[in-house]
């Protein structure tokens, strides 16, 4: 009796320190079993994402939107996808962005929404989400080509990290942001179908398609033919005869691309090729060209890092001599990580490395042209931010494995996520308007000249006169911003206009002809010149009034000669003046140059009754 009395005593012994351990094998398992479950983990990736942005879908047109979309709402009306695709030939280029399916996106919305911004928010959402979960799938074969073990689990938290990394805020929640969202979401198809096509060849044409609707969406995808040979180094399959097929695929539509581009649009290697001829004219700007490029791949690499500090207009790369060498460290220490990772024969790392590098070289062509608006932009992280999610995703999980602590590693994942959507949900708020936005632009950016142009236009259009006059001073006499004369005259029409609208004409039209002395080719400052002595020799029946406007309106028409609103203006004064026969001629001239609404039936009337 005592010796079984004993058995049951041992027993509880030795199975009470078990009991702790299968907790946690039961919370491994169920992580497990989630990231497992792939239709699950797409399913929830795609309403995670779009959740997290769902307060972008009450903000209004910001910056470019309202000329992209706003301004160009009559341009949708005549959509032909043959005359985008295919554009006329154009000796003078001016127009940089050949962007045909961010166009079309735009004009799918519109047909549906009309101009208002919700549609539009709603299907950057859309995308975004689509984005997330096309990278997801894509890492899940990468890692498979890779020979990776637990792959799920890094799949599933590195797509968390892309759904939610802060720097996406100015892609999905800006509408014009959508270029970004549209390349990542076909280059990411792309890749996936690239890798598919090892299995079987005819996903290559699959692959093909997107590649090239990424290239139409936005410039970056160039990388992609670069990013796959450097997949297939890491591989070992870029040996294989079928590669000679895949890259010729890819070189015909990159140079496709550029002869369709360069038919009507600038091309961004000839405007860079004429910039660094320029500097290699002048020997020490080379090393200029140089250093902006080093500043600029710190920038983007810290701001994947740490995507805590937001800026949305960027007007000048970070300099000085203890960035430079921060830069050229950080560059040095991950390619000695990247030879290290493929010397021990873990070539993820490595590959991550290799995609973010090779997918900032863009950006930093736009740095050293200054081919857009900033030389830096958030935006442009959206792809680059793949490879970074991914590299994170995968150490984290790598390091649990060899500590055996799982659970600790993805307690370490979720708080970067929260992290992450702390500051995501927050910086959606400064895109809710244009006030906003400008508002906070002219904080971060205090010495561009822009931010406060902008932010005065946005206070102005708010009723908000007085402050968005002394926002525009600060423009102008600010002896820290090197803004052109051109910019200037801006500025000061812009004055002009405001005290026009608080109904004081003798200051507006002080600021009028500061602006053309700021700048004597500004046509808008002549034509509201015109304007305030249309309406004194309306008031004063002064013929000599009508004449200073006719000679201002001209002159306005001299400079810009489509402008539909001088044409009118013009019209009425030569009413004034008895001249029905020329009345009519710019009242008709008015209308083809696009009047609306009660303008376009006074010029009607115009037309009827003289």
């Amino acid at each position: 009796m005592g010796k079984k009395s004993k058995k049951p005593k041992e027993t509880r012994k030795q199975s009470a320190p078990t009991e702790e351990p299968a907790r946690h094998s039961a919370t491994g398992e169920r992580i497990k079993d989630l990231v497992n479950h792939k239709a699950l983990v797409v399913v929830l990736l795609f309403v995670i994402s779009f959740a997290v942005f769902v307060p972008s879908l009450k903000n209004n047109f910001v910056w470019d939107d309202r000329v992209a979309i706003q301004k160009n709402y009559h341009a949708f009306r005549n959509f032909n996808i043959k005359s985008l695709l295919i554009p006329k030939e154009k000796e003078n280029k001016s127009i940089g962005y050949y962007r045909p399916v961010v166009f079309s996106s735009m004009f799918v919305d519109t047909t549906i929404w009309g101009p208002s911004p919700f549609g539009f928010h709603l299907s950057n959402l859309i995308f975004h989400s689509v984005s997330t979960v096309l990278f997801y799938l894509l890492v899940f074969l990468l890692l498979g080509e890779f020979k990776v073990e637990r792959k799920e689990g890094i799949a599933f938290l590195s797509s968390l990290f892309f759904a939610f990394h802060p720097m996406h805020v100015e892609s999905v929640a800006w509408i014009a942001g959508r270029t970004d969202v549209l390349c990542g979401l076909f280059f990411f198809l792309a890749f996936i179908f690239y890798i598919l096509s090892y299995r079987k060849l005819w996903f290559l044409s699959l692959s093909a398609i997107s590649v090239f609707l990424a290239l139409l969406s936005k410039e970056v995808a160039i990388a992609f033919p670069i990013a796959a040979f450097g997949f297939d180094i890491a591989t070992g399959r870029y040996k294989s005869r079928a590669n000679v097929l895949k890259y010729a695929i890819c070189g015909t539509l990159v140079f496709a691309y550029l002869y369709l581009r360069g038919r009507a649009f600038i091309i961004i290697p000839e405007l860079t090729g004429e910039r660094i001829q320029q500097a290699a004219s002048q020997g020490p700007q080379i090393w200029g060209v140089l250093k902006v490029v080093l500043n600029s791949y710190l920038f983007y690499i810290k701001e994947l890092v740490f995507p805590f500090s937001f800026n949305a207009f960027i007007g000048t790369v970070p300099g000085g001599g203890s960035y430079l060498v921060s830069s050229v460290l950080v560059i040095l220490l991950l390619c000695v990580i990247s030879l290290v990772s493929i010397k021990k024969k873990e070539v993820v790392t490595a590959f991550c490395i290799f995609w973010i590098l090779i997918t900032i070289v863009p950006s930093c062509i736009i740095a050293i042209s200054r081919f857009a608006a900033t030389p830096l932009a958030e935006r442009y992280l959206y792809i680059p931010s793949a490879g970074y999610c991914l590299l994170v995703g995968y150490l984290l999980l790598q390091l649990g494995n060899r500590i055996k602590a799982q659970k600790i590693s993805w307690l370490m994942g979720f708080l970067i996520i929260i992290a992450y959507l702390f500051f995501t949900i927050e910086r959606q708020g400064v895109w809710k308007d244009n006030l906003s936005f400008w508002e906070d632009a002219s904080k971060r950016s205090p010495h561009q000249f822009i931010t406060h142009l902008n932010y005065g236009v946005a206070l102005k259009e708010a009723g908000r006169k007085d402050e968005a006059i002394r926002e525009f001073q600060t423009a102008i006499e600010n002896d820290t911003i090197r803004s052109s004369k051109r910019g200037k005259a801006k500025t000061a029409n812009s004055i002009g206009i405001t005290y026009l609208e608080k109904g004081d004409p003798g200051n507006a039209e002080n600021w009028f002809r500061k602006a053309i002395d700021f700048d004597p080719k500004n046509a808008k400052a002549y034509y509201h010149l015109g304007a305030i002595y249309y309406i004194k020799g309306e008031h004063e029946k002064s013929i000599a009034s009508y004449k200073i406007a006719e000679e201002n309106l001209k002159r306005a028409l001299t400079l810009s000669r489509h402008s539909g609103k001088a044409h009118f203006v013009l019209a009425k004064v030569y009413i004034g003046l008895g001249e029905r026969q020329k009345a009519k001629e710019h009242a008709k001239e008015a209308i083809q140059n696009g009047l609306e609404g009660q303008l376009y039936q006074e010029a009607e009337n115009i037309l009827k009754n003289n």
